[in-house]
């Protein structure tokens, strides 16, 4: 567990962070870790409404800016083992989004009016990949072995009412219903490739208690905020700051800037741009720029040496009087 401590708040405005407080169990001693600055990539709900201490959770201008977002939707996760190979099985290094029709927006509002007993015969959207296809270390790693992994996603509220429960021990209810997803989302992949019919070696699924459990997302969100239209008004956007009403505070990630990999990257450029206080995008075209000249360089002096007579001279052939 870790937890961000403060000082006993000042007086004067505005409030300071001077470290974190890091508890391995409950039963281990706290210690406390003084630091110029903190870099929070725990989301904005964790990181404003469990980890600052009461006092800078009450702060205005916290409250102000949790109350400009909304928890995004939880996801499922299935994780299947393969018998077999990536290149055995052809596996495609590529992501496959799988839609039933085209209108999103409009697929994606009823599903998630959806009741809980109706969800897993109406699922929506389909994320497919291969993560044995994109790693080359992999059949070192675990040879005659592959991987898929399939992802929809699922609301927080059809599965309530085991929170609280303790993973791995949320009763049978809970594992049935959970099968009932991964069964008919698998069913759906093979369908896709069923070349894997029978590959099949290994099955786990993950809700989002099982997110909020491993990965402390408050709801089981993969995607921290709700990234809606009202995510990126101006005003919120001009609020959703790597800067925080907590000096020396700081948030990165995908909060700061927008969801998935390419939104946590950026979040992390805009963080370290406030921290050091200069825009590092242009530091990184100033760098492109360098790289592409060096390399046309390169590229002309080889070009120069490949063009001059007619090549190197083997060591072992000798020029005739």
């Amino acid at each position: 567990r870790v937890a961000v401590h403060c000082a006993p708040p000042p007086i004067t405005p505005p409030p300071c962070l001077p470290g974190v407080v890091v508890q391995k169990g409950p039963s281990e001693e706290e210690v406390e870790i003084f630091a110029p600055l903190v870099i929070s990539d725990a989301g904005i709900f964790n990181t404003f409404g469990k980890l600052l201490p009461p006092p800078l959770r009450s702060h205005p201008g916290i409250r102000s800016r949790l109350a400009m977002v909304r928890h995004g939707m939880g996801s499922f996760l299935v994780f299947v083992g393969l018998r077999g190979s990536a290149a055995e099985l052809a596996l495609p290094a590529t992501n496959f989004w799988i839609y039933p029709h085209n209108d999103l927006d409009a697929m994606m509002t009823r599903y998630a009016a959806l009741s809980r007993d109706d969800v897993p015969e109406n699922l929506a959207m389909m994320f497919l990949t291969f993560p044995a296809a994109k790693d080359p270390t992999y059949e070192q790693r675990h040879p005659g072995r592959s991987c898929m992994t399939i992802l929809t996603m699922a609301r927080y509220e059809w599965f309530e009412e085991w929170a609280g429960t303790r993973a791995k021990h949320r009763g049978p209810d809970y594992q049935r219903y959970k099968l009932a997803i991964a069964q008919r989302l698998l069913e759906r992949a093979l369908q896709r490739f069923p070349h894997l019919r029978d590959k099949v070696d290994f099955v786990e699924a993950a809700s989002p208690l099982t997110n909020q459990h491993y990965l402390a997302a408050p709801r089981g969100e993969m995607y921290g905020t709700e990234h809606d239209v009202g995510r990126f008004s101006p005003a919120v956007v001009a609020a959703m700051r790597a800067e925080t009403p907590v000096k020396n505070l700081y948030l990165t990630g995908q909060d700061v800037f927008s969801c998935g990999l390419a939104g946590a990257l950026h979040g992390g450029l805009l963080c370290a741009s406030a921290v050091l206080g200069r825009l590092l995008y242009l530091d990184l075209l100033l760098l492109k720029k360098k790289i592409k000249r060096r390399r046309g360089r390169q590229a002309a002096r080889v070009a120069g040496d490949t063009s001059c007579g007619d090549g190197p001279v083997p060591g072992n052939v000798l020029p005739t009087q």
